[in-house]
Parts: C-alpha cells; structure tokens; sequence
C-alpha cells in the first residue's frame, strides 16, 4: 500500500515514494551550496560589508555564477546568507528520504485548508519544541508537501552522529537554509538579463517533539527538538523539475563521504558527466 489517509491528508513512507530528482542544475552547477563545514574569513568579510552597507540588495549579491543549463544561460545571484555543503545535505536528505503529507484528493477537491495541527496529528504524541516560537501562520499552501523526518534518521542518513549537539546544529542550518534565497538571471546570447525569478529553498518548517522516541524516565522532559517538519518552496521544487539531476536513491552513497569537499564534487561531476568521458577517452 502506497500511502495512508489521516485527517484529510495523505502520507506517503519513504519507501513507497517513486525514485524522483532530489536536486537542480541551477544551484549544483553554480556551486551555491560552498564545499565547507564552516563560513571562511573572506565569506565573513562580505557579510559585514554588506551590513554596512545597509543590508540586503538585489543589485549586490553575496555572488554570482554564469553557468549553462539545457542550451539556456543564467547567472544565479545568491543573497542574504551563504549556503554550505552541509545545508545542502540537509536539504536533499529531506527531499530522499523523508515521509510525505499532502491533502487527500477528496479534501484538495472540496477545497480544504492544509492547517499545522492537522500535520502535528500524523505524530501521536508531540507537541511543538521549546525552540519553536512561531505561533502564527497555522494555514499551509494547499498545493505544497509537507516533508517530515525524524531528527536521528535526518542525522544517520547524512552520517552524523546522534547526539543533542548535532541536532542542534541541524535546527540552525534548516534555520538558516530558510533565509537565504537566490534569484536565477535568465540571460541572452550576448548575456543581457531577458528574465529574473526568485528562488527560496524553504517556504516554512517545524520544529517537532515526538515524545513517543523518549525513554519512559524522560516523559516529563522538556520539548526537547527530535522531529522536523520542512516545506520546500514551490520554486524549489519546480526548478528541480525543469533542471533537475541525481535521482533521490542514489542520496546514500553521499553517506560513504564525510568530507563536505568531496561529497560537493561527487553532486558536481554528475553534472558534466558527458565533458568527463570525452576528456577520459582524449
């Protein structure tokens, strides 16, 4: 059986999901996602810059990168914050492995609302953790997907430890990958601007305490984070379909590579994998 049906929605197991592209030529090619576990000294120089400077600007972008996608040309701009390997593992473990949960076809035709409690129901006994303070925006898009994982699978699937710490840091990133957004310069032959779209990665998230994963002496603990609940962005998720690449099965080899260098150029070869074979077989 594929999916079930609670309170309106359905929720799909990671197993039953088809094997679909979990990644975007837009940001692999560009290398928006930095080969780095931490910001460098020039990457915090330019964050202070732009303070300064008065914050955010769309004409002055962290960075940007030309790069070629199906015979199109971009330049991709990246603002607010960087982004790193280890937001981007974050990000595509969720798209691979996590259970889904959409309003069910009867409800999206009735014109149903997708609502927060209605997601918080797929978990027995929870509640929301003490470092969720967003009491607000309880109505989802309804066309949107609900990504939901626990924070110790999240962690073992990117080959990180289990341990208060590193979920933690886990909150952090998912925080962070939530501010930042790009905006994708389509461009002409001779590289003039002809069309801009924004592209966010994160449209809302969840922090979730599963009380039900606590050992019986911590039932009565604080809402300690082990749960989360990430909506991508629509655009997100239309980029993947429109330059998408690196099927969703293949994410667990990404566990074999600790180094953020090496996990960030495996997704990249697999982009030009045609330049590699040619430059083998010269």
């Amino acid at each position: 059986m594929a999916s079930t049906s609670s309170s309106s929605l359905t929720v799909i197991n990671e197993e039953d999901r088809k094997n679909r592209f979990i990644s975007s030529i837009l940001f692999s090619r560009a290398t928006i996602f930095h080969p780095a576990s931490r910001l460098t000294s020039t990457m915090q120089s330019k964050l202070i810059a732009i303070a300064q400077n008065g914050g955010t600007d769309p004409n002055y972008p962290l960075e940007s990168v030309n790069i070629n996608s199906y015979g199109k040309n971009f330049r991709v701009d990246l603002h607010v914050d960087y982004l790193l390997q280890p937001h981007r593992d974050i990000l595509e473990t969720m798209l691979a492995y996590a259970q889904t949960i959409q309003l069910d076809d009867t409800s999206y035709d009735a014109g149903a609302r997708l609502t927060w409690s209605q997601v918080y129901q797929t978990i027995t006994d929870g509640d929301i953790s003490d470092t969720q303070q967003d009491g607000f925006d309880s109505f989802i898009d309804r066309d949107a997907t609900v990504l939901s994982m626990s924070m110790y699978e999240l962690a073992t699937r990117m080959g990180m430890a289990t341990t208060r710490a590193n979920y933690d840091q886990i909150e952090r990133r998912i925080t962070q990958l939530a501010t930042a957004h790009l905006v994708i310069n389509e461009l002409d032959e001779e590289l003039n601007v002809v069309g801009k779209k924004p592209l966010e990665f994160v449209q809302d998230y969840r922090f979730y305490c599963d009380r039900s994963k606590f050992k019986i002496s911590r039932k009565n603990s604080k809402n300690l984070t082990n749960h989360v609940f990430l909506v991508p962005d629509m655009r997100l998720l239309q980029a993947i379909r429109d330059h998408g690449y690196y099927y969703r099965l293949e994410q667990h080899k990404m566990t074999n590579y600790s180094k953020p260098s090496v996990r960030s150029f495996l997704k990249y070869i697999t982009t030009h994998k045609a330049e590699f074979l040619l430059q083998q077989e010269v």
